[in-house]
């Protein structure tokens, strides 16, 4: 049994409290979900479970926090790495080896544990995760579902009580988070403890026993699993939650309209592109986009989404086909030109000392008035000295989107642009997108967010089998035929 006993937690560098006076206790074999918006205190509470508080973020702790009647707070985090396992959002965050054998080992050698002992925890979870095909591999060759199923089962040989999970779906698509569900149900069945983070829950609807809502660091809300799924919409939104039924709430949605307001069109004819020595990725990929057009590209981890996006952009070449806009063949240069990508982690595409100055880094002319207009639209005035790594993640998502803005990019690309986000969060994405659609821009999103896909696309094109289905508009029809495909 898990108990938080009025626990609150201050960061040493804050000087607000995170977390105020949470009381919680969880029986052994519980399965638990997080849930709230973002920056309400899940990362913190999961924090000061896993032993990373205080040992590595150091602060100001109040209450205790018992596990079977032992104070998890006093444990070094050598005794809780046998007792808690976490399996964080991107798992290459917590790999350090390059093969998937070796790293089903490392925690267990990190441990003292005999070679014996080793090899027979990693054969133990090897057989029960169902891990055997991805022996021996390469970790950097393994798709996202599969880094994510070696980082569980590497936690699953330290043989921990309890399991925490940080939005472990962020960056898998549907197959792979199915599997993911697959996974905590075995878990669950043999009797662990279980904490998930998410904002995207509607796997876990089989699994759950009880809901948190946590709110401004605080416990908002309990409910049970029957409770928390019948939540009336208008409830749900405004305690800022994504839905538990996208398959069935996609049915409000009808497809939006195409904005029509301007006269671009790309054209993409018969592309097909493989890498050196390596099998196609895609072939005879064809479809049309037009002024106004937002675009979902769907498929399945490994379907050629991100080489299209890459070709698409320019960063690549195609090896047959051929990309063209308003009747012109572009070569990669010229797609580079015209082009803008948000990528799904902004980090790598901030490089100024100011937000100001990322705006109009790059462009020659006088752009000030464009500058100064693009932030109050973005609501980013009051931020325009800051650093853009100071800033939150969707904060610096649309320092990106503003620097494409002001760029007068024809076409611009999104990879990935709800990953990790919260009900608010995604609806500010959708409704970003809304406003190029709306000026004339035409819109790509590459995304497994089927919520996030049905009230923003026009229309998707989906990989799959090494092709491509042609421009499909958003109908009721189409979004029947994807629930039926993705949630069934």
């Amino acid at each position: 049994m898990i108990s938080f006993q009025n626990f609150s937690f201050r960061y040493e560098e804050s000087q607000d409290f995170t977390l105020h006076k949470i009381d919680m206790t969880i029986k052994t074999g519980e399965f638990i979900l997080l849930t709230g918006r973002s920056g309400c205190g899940k990362t913190t509470l999961i924090r000061s479970l896993n032993g990373l508080i205080p040992h590595f973020y150091p602060g100001e702790m109040k209450g205790d926090i018992l596990m079977d009647g032992h104070s998890l707070l006093e444990m070094q985090p050598s005794q809780l790495a046998g007792q808690v396992g976490t399996v964080f959002q991107d798992p290459r965050s917590q790999f350090f080896m390059t093969d998937t054998t070796r790293e089903l080992a490392f925690g267990c050698e990190n441990l003292g544990l005999s070679r014996e002992e080793t090899i027979d925890r990693i054969a133990k979870s090897t057989k029960e995760l169902e891990l055997a095909d991805y022996l021996n591999r390469s970790i950097f060759a393994l798709s996202s579902g599969e880094k994510q199923q070696i980082a569980i089962g590497s936690v699953y040989a330290l043989a921990p009580k309890v399991y925490i999970f940080d939005e472990p779906s962020a960056n898998l698509d549907y197959a792979a988070t199915k599997r993911l569900a697959e996974i905590m149900g075995k878990l669950k069945k043999k009797g662990y403890t279980i904490f998930v983070v998410e904002h995207r829950f509607y796997y876990l609807r089989e699994w759950i026993d009880r809901v948190f809502l946590i709110q401004d660091g605080q416990i908002e809300q309990e409910f049970t699993k029957e409770e928390f799924c019948a939540l009336p919409e208008e409830t749900r939104i405004s305690y800022g939650l994504r839905t538990a039924y996208p398959e069935r709430d996609a049915e409000h949605y009808r497809g939006k309209e195409r904005a029509d307001n301007g006269t671009h069109l790309l054209k993409v004819n018969s592309l097909g592109f493989s890498y050196k020595k390596g099998p196609e990725v895609f072939q005879n990929v064809s479809f049309e986009a037009h002024a106004g057009d937002v675009i979902g590209i769907l498929g399945h981890n490994g379907a050629g989404k991100t080489t299209l996006l890459s070709i698409l952009t320019g960063l690549l070449k195609q090896q047959h086909g051929e990309v063209c806009f308003d009747g012109k063949k572009l070569s990669p240069r010229q797609r580079r030109a015209l082009s803008y990508l948000v990528m799904q982690d902004t980090d790598y595409q901030l490089f100024a000392s100011s937000v100001e100055d990322e705006l109009s880094l790059g462009i020659k002319e006088d752009c000030k008035e464009k500058v100064d207009a693009t932030l109050k639209a973005l609501e980013l005035s009051e931020y325009r000295e800051r650093h853009p790594a100071s800033l939150s993640g969707g904060q610096k998502q649309r320092v990106t989107i503003g620097a494409a803005i002001v760029k007068d990019s024809p076409v611009i690309y999104f990879d990935e642009p709800t990953s990790g986000l919260d009900y608010d969060s995604m609806v500010r994405v959708s409704r970003l997108i809304e406003q190029l659609s709306n000026s004339g821009v035409i819109v790509f999103v590459v995304s497994h967010d089927f919520e996030f896909i049905v009230r923003t696309c026009t229309e998707v094109v989906q990989l799959d089998d090494h092709g491509a289905i042609q421009n499909h508009r958003l109908s009721p029809e189409i979004l029947k035929a994807l629930s039926e495909k993705y949630f069934t």
